[in-house]
């Protein structure tokens, strides 16, 4: 794969973390043995610890802390670029839900700050409100992994096309979609939006995702990890359970699919 940038192996991870990181950690690491050769391991949203606002907060760190570093390890280990769903970042003034990047030696080569977070009334009345833990990022980032121009999301902002509609005029390949989506809007929504964000811009879609439930709050992942293809075709689909699997993507098929529908170069607006 080193010389060329045609295929890229991408490694879906679904996990169902829980409160404590140090255990968390563990288990990803146990998660990932055995899969063999891959380019791109990619963790959901909040993969090191998910529960409390409390929890965040307390497991906080800036974006070159323990969980890089281990991630670093990870990197090193397989020799795979690693995609860090999210971390709670601690930029000293403010906290954000921010992916990263690190390439196969463990370096990190770009982070994103969730820019749309996520609010919602269930039906139980319990309100799920992220601006009350997090600031909202301001910045879109595109990044290129080996040839491929890969333009960065998490979870909530699959809702806003305008976001991806603008890594595609960047000239995006594929989107990084890593996510924590619940169970009461994941069943309804999250297959029709990652198909809808791949078909319309003609791009991968890889969105690892959580599963099981939040030890704290209760409320379920909607799991379901997928890889879309640029044509809307499912590539994977973790339908439940702690798992990894391997995706080969191939830049033919982003070629064949924009041949046969050329609809990005009929964009007017």
């Amino acid at each position: 794969m080193h010389g060329s940038t045609d295929k890229l192996r991408v490694t879906l991870l679904q996990v169902s973390a829980g409160q404590d990181m140090q255990t968390n950690l563990v288990r990803l690491k146990h998660l990932l043995d055995g899969i063999g050769a891959t380019d791109l391991i990619a963790l959901p949203e909040v993969f090191s610890v998910r529960g409390s606002d409390q929890d965040y907060r307390r497991s906080a760190q800036p974006v070159a802390g323990q969980t890089t570093a281990f991630l670093a390890s990870i990197a090193h280990r397989h020799n795979a670029w690693v995609l860090a769903g999210s971390i709670i970042e601690d930029a000293g003034h403010a906290l954000y839900n921010t992916s990263v990047l690190l390439n196969r030696r463990g370096d990190v080569v770009a982070s994103y700050r969730k820019i749309h977070l996520f609010e919602a009334s269930l039906e139980n009345g319990q309100i799920i409100r992220e601006s009350e833990t997090y600031n909202a990022g301001t910045e879109p980032v595109m990044t290129e992994l080996e040839g491929w121009r890969c333009g960065m999301a998490i979870c909530y902002d699959l809702r806003f096309p305008e976001l991806f509609r603008h890594y595609s005029n960047e000239g995006a390949h594929l989107f990084f979609v890593p996510s924590n989506f619940t169970q009461r809007t994941g069943k309804d929504h999250w297959t029709v939006l990652l198909r809808a964000r791949a078909i319309e811009n003609q791009c991968f879609v890889v969105a690892p995702d959580q599963c099981g439930t939040n030890p704290h709050t209760h409320v379920e992942s909607h799991g379901h990890s997928m890889i879309v293809g640029p044509w809307g075709e499912v590539l994977a689909d973790i339908e439940e359970g702690e798992r990894a699997v391997t995706v080969t993507l191939d830049h033919y098929d982003l070629n064949q699919t924009r041949r046969r529908i050329p609809a990005l170069t009929h964009r007017k607006m």
